[in-house]
């Protein structure tokens, strides 16, 4: 018996298990915010630009190693196949008036030690290394653009979904009131009472309503597919939507507040870089002043071989300083910098031009904001309005004041008011979404 139970617990426990799994991979998201904290976190591309930092990072590193002292090991080995020759004269051994060819050296020679050095002023190295510094400053403004972009692709996508998904139960509504109207125009044309034309207008607007649940189901799918893809999600798991706008009323409150575009200090920074590049092409004309030292030992041998004895030998050390002053290196290093000096200026063009086209269009968001709200609450009251009217010609209707051309037409004015409303609530949300990004 104990057994049983203990087999019985497992698979219960198993089985929630399986459960828990299977919560894990359907996402549920309670509000905009949460959506665009999830993609933030999670979307692929932020890893892309979390490497481009870090390797912005080890360029500077490695580019700022270069003011540190360096050292290196070295041994090499010499054959000298033929010794020069060097004319001396017979003085210098008792016989003047005479020449003698004498070869000087060894026929093997070795040498190890170490190689010291360090660059005492450079500075070409110096601006190498503010520009490696100011790429990471440049990438982490470019992955904060980036996530503006992402925050506003979220809030559209997000809002577009929820949109889609009210409209789809809007559209339930719709479908029962134009399956009524074709049963009532086909009951009515057998009935005598009504004309085709009253079916054929029926049948338009049932259409219409399939059509409408088409594209909004359309707007969900490929809201949800795309989220999946800025989320970093699998195919195959889900997205739910805890939030519900209720197209009857506008409960979003409105927001103005309008923060600085991230795009900007990309601009900004792209300009620092150029005149530094600017700089450090001027540079190249300047002196450089470096040291360099070598602690070693050399060996000389007639016989081919190596010894390793301390007396075989001798003490090499040297330390030296190297002053570089370029004097003339052709008209490449000009035209080098007169390039990067046109560069600076189209870097500042482009920011100039840059400020100049978002304080237009920051403007127009602003000015868009307020007239969509607008149209979104003339259209909303509308909506309302012709949706009152059709349940009051639907009542006339049954008590047989009106016919069924007027009830028909009703129905149609209702129609196209839902869709304009939606049509400008989906225009406001897209322009707060751009908003969003931007607090």
């Amino acid at each position: 018996m104990n057994r049983y139970l203990i087999i019985s617990a497992c698979c219960f426990f198993l089985s929630g298990r399986t459960l828990a799994q299977n919560k894990a991979d359907t996402l549920v998201m309670g509000s905009i915010q949460e959506a665009i904290s999830l993609a933030v976190k999670h979307n692929p591309s932020q890893a892309i630009y979390q490497q481009q930092i870090l390797q912005a990072k080890y360029t500077y590193k490695s580019v700022k190693g270069g003011f540190y002292p360096s050292a290196s090991a070295s041994i090499s080995g010499q054959d000298n196949l033929h010794l020069a020759v060097t004319p001396v004269p017979g003085e210098l051994i008792g016989k003047p008036g005479t020449t003698y060819d004498l070869q000087f050296g060894k026929k093997y020679n070795y040498n190890t030690g170490i190689n010291l050095g360090e660059n005492i002023f450079n500075w070409q190295l110096l601006m190498q290394t503010e520009i490696a510094k100011n790429n990471v400053k440049l990438s982490e403004l470019q992955q904060d653009a980036y996530v503006q972009s992402l925050k506003e692709q979220v809030a559209r996508l997000y809002y577009t979904t929820l949109i889609s998904k009210a409209s789809l139960k809007t559209n339930v509504k719709d479908q029962l009131l134009a399956d009524s109207l074709v049963i009532l125009s086909k009951q009515r044309l057998h009935a005598g009472t009504t004309d085709e034309i009253a079916v054929n207008q029926a049948m338009i607007n049932f259409n219409n309503v399939k059509q409408n649940r088409a594209q909004s189901q359309q707007l969900y799918d490929q809201g949800i597919e795309n989220l999946k893809i800025i989320l970093g999600t699998k195919a195959e798991d889900g997205v739910v939507f805890e939030e519900f706008i209720q197209l009857d009323s506008l409960s979003k409150q409105n927001n103005n507040w309008l923060g600085n575009d991230k795009n900007l200090s990309v601009y900004e920074q792209q300009e620092e870089v150029a005149i530094l590049q600017s700089k450090s092409q001027r540079s190249v004309a300047y002196p450089t002043l470096s040291a360099s030292a070598f602690l070693g030992a050399q060996q000389y041998r007639n016989d081919f071989g190596l010894s390793l004895s301390s007396n075989a030998w001798s003490a090499n050390r040297y330390i030296g300083l190297n002053l570089n002053i370029p004097l003339f290196t052709g008209l490449t290093n000009s035209n080098k910098y007169k390039s990067a000096v046109v560069q600076q200026n189209i870097a500042a063009l482009q920011y100039t031009n840059a400020k100049l086209q978002s304080s237009i269009n920051d403007q127009l968001l602003l000015k868009n904001n307020e007239n969509y709200l607008n149209m979104v609450k003339a259209a909303q009251r509308s909506y309302i309005l012709y949706y009152n009217s059709l349940m009051l010609n639907r009542q006339k209707f049954t008590e047989g004041i009106i016919t069924m051309d007027v009830y028909l037409k009703a129905f149609q004015d209702y129609l196209t008011a839902e869709n304009n409303y939606l049509n400008n609530l989906s225009q406001l949300f897209s322009i707060r979404a751009t908003i969003l990004s931007r607090q």
